[in-house]
């Protein structure tokens, strides 16, 4: 047998087992069931055969069970009740399990000694006659009289019982083996209800495989109202809970119950939450209902794994493999991870390092793709004398020396720094992984050529702003924009901005305006510049057809031909701007690769920006020619400045036409005509 023995007595809730027997019941402070009635054992619970039975040992108050006085061993059954002095033990018995509960006896009095009576029967065919005393007589008359006082007293009881009594009514759910209502005076049962006095009274209710209600009630005056209604706690169930694999730790309501397996466990009934948790295993999360009533119930879980398998393949092989900051091997590797986000590094000598995210969920097979390792790069350090040159890499633009580069190693690469002014320098490198290399260069200038023929023949020639001598001669000037400042008595200094050629010469005529013509043959007079502008031709007032004959191939509708009068002279740049000058603006603009031919030499136009895009290399160029800029910014966009300034600004359509269709052809005419100058 493995019973449990849960007791309730005046010291609280304690349990013992069947290796605790026998069960003390008494006064004393150590006997296992405690009753407030005298300080000595009173009796002992024990076992037979699997059978309990209580034994008593007291001579100084009498027992009773089941309102028998014994003297002997009776044996126990469900809801029989030990009575011990004004103390009641109540025993009931599911299954293994047994409740025993010790209550105080309502009213409970001293029961007297028994009264044997002389035997007074008469025999068949005998007369007896019993003479009657006078004095018998009178007894015999006192008595009746007596009697006739208690009757008419206990009638008088009757009435106000029945005047004063208020009905009581008890509603159990459910339905009770037993109910028992105790106190003074007592209550009468009629049918399923009760009569009683106002005031408090005891409660017992009792059922096999719930839990024994003992409570109050109070009847009060009024007629209704006394009603109470009650539903019995089942008892607790045995349950057992088995998990593959084993061990795995069980809770209940968030309180741990133990480790697998647990076999018979007492829990209380009705729903409860249930959880399994094991180490690298998903946790097991369902509600279970506990029918109680001694009952046996099995529960078996079987737990998933929380883990997967990856395996890691890397070409080379050999890579070293980091989780999470933590080096797990080396490739190809298998490796178990429990579910979650994880960050993979694969790293080798010489190669960089590979690196990628996985989401890993539990219970997979997992094979991410093949991590192909790249030779690690190489770095190149670029110095140029001057510094300031502009750096491609295999005709890639990548910024202004001093530079360092990241380059592909084992991979041939092509530099090439190149410099206004200066010739360009290429240098083809080869590197191992890893390697640093320094390349230094000193570009060279270049020179170009200039024939001066200066009208008048005496006029002196200021380069930069340092008087070279007569201005009528040959100069050979670095390859950059220089400012040409003519003078001489008598004449308006004229200036102008000048860039030499490399491979050819250039030849200005230059006539000055004397001071004493009103107008200038060269139209409205321009303030001195930096000479950091482009190269530009003065083009005169005319009057020429815009747009294209209906015959004319490709022709669009929007394009009529029709007269144009351009009613003042303005200056035009002779060729587009080039990568190298609007990377001098801004640095990092690339112009893209078309039909797998690269648009980003320095000397290509510049391709690949936006009309706001020019407006603001327009308006730098001003600042940096010392001219005020021609836009300015309005909510957001570009408009010319009111009233227009003498900086750079974009040809209108007109004027591009003009220069494009027809002053191209005569610009050599004109350059003997006309001065160079930047707008």
């Amino acid at each position: 047998m493995n019973r449990t023995f849960t007791i309730y007595d005046s010291r609280g809730h304690h349990q013992f087992s069947d290796s605790d027997l026998p069960l003390a019941v008494g006064g004393r402070e150590d006997d296992h069931i405690h009753t407030d009635t005298g300080q000595e054992t009173a009796g002992y619970i024990s076992d037979s055969q699997g059978h309990l039975f209580f034994q008593p040992v007291t001579v100084k108050f009498p027992v009773f069970h089941n309102n028998r006085r014994i003297a002997e061993s009776v044996w126990i059954k469900s809801g029989d009740i030990t009575r011990i002095g004004s103390d009641l033990v109540h025993h009931n018995i599911s299954g293994d399990w047994v409740e025993i509960r010790v209550s105080p006896a309502a009213g409970a009095k001293p029961v007297p000694p028994g009264t044997d009576y002389p035997d007074t029967s008469i025999h068949d065919g005998e007369q007896v006659d019993i003479p009657i005393r006078k004095t018998e007589k009178k007894r015999h008359r006192k008595g009746l009289i007596t009697a006739c006082g208690f009757l008419f007293l206990f009638l008088l009881v009757a009435i106000y019982f029945v005047l004063t009594a208020r009905p009581l009514e008890i509603t159990v759910t459910p339905a009770p083996d037993s109910v028992s209502i105790s106190g003074f005076p007592p209550v009468v049962k009629i049918g399923d209800r009760f009569l009683g006095l106002t005031g408090k009274y005891s409660l017992t209710v009792e059922k096999k495989g719930y839990r024994t209600l003992q409570t109050s009630v109070i009847i009060t005056k009024q007629q209704t109202g006394n009603r109470f209604t009650y539903t019995l706690e089942k008892t607790g169930g045995k349950v057992t809970f088995l998990t593959e694999p084993e061990p795995a730790r069980i809770f209940a309501d968030g309180k741990l119950l133990g480790e697998t397996p647990v076999s018979d466990m007492d829990m209380p009934a009705g729903e409860h939450r249930i959880r399994i948790s094991k180490d690298r295993y998903l946790d097991v999360e369902q509600n279970v209902t506990i029918e109680g009533r001694g009952q046996k119930q099995r529960f078996e879980y079987k737990l998933l794994p929380a883990w997967s398998t990856v395996t890691l393949i890397s070409d080379p092989v050999g890579a070293e493999v980091i989780v999470n900051g933590q080096v797990r091997g080396i490739t190809p590797l298998v490796l178990d991870l429990l579910q979650g986000d994880y960050n993979f590094i694969l790293q080798k000598d010489e190669y960089s390092p590979f690196s990628f995210e996985l989401n890993v969920p539990a219970g997979k097979q997992i094979t991410p793709e093949k991590a192909v390792l790249t030779p690690a790069p190489a770095f190149v350090e670029l110095v140029s004398n001057p510094a300031g040159a502009t750096v491609t890499v295999d005709s890639v633009f990548k910024g202004m020396t001093p530079l360092t580069i990241e380059v592909s190693s084992r991979s041939q690469h092509t530099l090439t720094l190149s410099l206004p002014d200066h010739e360009t320098i290429s240098q083809t490198v080869l590197l191992s992984p890893g390697e640093k290399k320094k390349v230094e260069k000193t570009l060279i200038p270049e020179y170009g050529t200039i024939f001066i023929t200066a009208e008048p023949p005496d006029a002196e020639l200021f380069i930069d702003g340092k008087l070279h001598g007569k201005a009528t001669g040959r100069v050979s000037l670095p390859v950059r924009n220089h400012t040409f400042t003519l003078k001489a008595e008598g004449y308006k200094a004229q200036t102008i901005t000048v860039l030499p050629k490399k491979e050819y010469s250039r030849q200005l005529e230059i006539r000055l305006e004397s001071e004493q013509n009103e107008k200038s043959l060269i139209g409205p007079s321009l303030p001195e510049t930096s000479g950091k502008g482009p190269e530009m031709v003065l083009l005169p007032p005319a009057t020429f057809e815009m747009g294209s004959s209906g015959r004319e191939p490709g022709r669009r509708a929007n394009e009529l031909l029709h007269k144009v009068s351009i009613t003042r002279p303005f200056y035009l740049s002779t060729k587009e701007v080039t990568n190298g000058e609007f990377r001098r603006f801004k640095p990092g603009h690339l112009s893209g690769v078309v039909a797998g031919f690269s648009l980003d030499s320095d000397q290509q136009p510049v391709v690949n920006v936006t009309w706001d895009d020019a407006v603001r290399y327009l308006n730098w160029l001003s600042i940096q020619d010392g001219l005020e800029p021609f836009y300015h910014e309005e909510n957001g966009r570009f408009v010319a400045a009111k009233p227009p300034t003498t900086g750079y600004r974009l040809p209108f359509e007109s004027e591009w036409a003009y220069g494009a269709r027809y002053a191209g052809a005569a610009v050599n005419g004109l350059a003997r005509r006309w001065l160079i100058h930047p707008l």
